[in-house]
């Protein structure tokens, strides 16, 4: 054995050398593996919760509505009308034909999603109509009157075809400041539920 390993030191120390070089890629390929495994089962977990609020939220009546977390009602709300969407051969038709209540509560879980993990300049600039002007109304409909100014001019500034008003980044971002300063999201989360309690069929 001894004599093997000096007649072909040379084989042994290449064995060596790719043993070390190996170990840290298989380490780094490990890590990979879990971290997509991860992500994944994150995506499924995410999935099988988006499908519960949808089947829980997809017949409401007063007692389900007033009992429910307001966060979670609004967000239910929305996966029923997207998975509608999602469907449909006629998406935005299909919108524009769905209750008003539904089309604006749509419109603002996704408006608090943008701005709480954003801007609320970057709500108006990353959706394109009906999404901007149907968060603007149902601001106005749920009564959430400390925002409604400062909303209604960022969608006028960040509106390609309002030639009344023109692109300013600095009030861009007063504005954005000031929103920040002022939203409260169970606030914002109550005033829709209580939109959709007076206004489910």
């Amino acid at each position: 054995m001894l004599e093997s390993i000096i007649e072909f030191w040379y084989l042994w120390a290449v064995i060596a050398v790719l043993i070390i070089v190996l170990i840290p890629v298989l380490i780094r390929v490990s890590k990979s593996v879990k971290k997509r495994n991860e992500a994944n089962e994150k995506m499924r977990k995410e999935f099988e919760r988006i499908k519960f609020l949808k089947d829980k939220y997809a017949v409401l009546d007063r007692e389900k509505v007033l009992s429910a977390d307001a966060e979670e009602l609004a967000e239910g709300v929305t996966a029923v009308l997207q998975y509608k969407l999602e469907k449909s051969l006629t998406p935005d038709t299909d919108f524009e034909n769905e209750e008003k209540w539904r089309r604006e509560v749509y419109a603002l879980f996704w408006f608090d999603e943008d701005v709480t993990e954003l801007s609320l300049s970057d709500f108006f600039r990353h959706n394109g109509e009906p999404l901007p002007k149907e968060a603007v109304n149902g601001i106005e409909s749920i009564g959430y009157d400390k925002i409604k100014s400062v909303v209604a001019q960022m969608y006028a500034m960040c509106d390609d075809k309002n030639e009344n008003v023109s692109f300013d980044k600095d009030r861009i971002a007063e504005l954005d400041e000031k929103f920040r300063n002022v939203y409260d999201r169970d606030e914002f989360f109550e005033l829709i539920k209580n939109y959709i309690s007076k206004n489910m069929n």
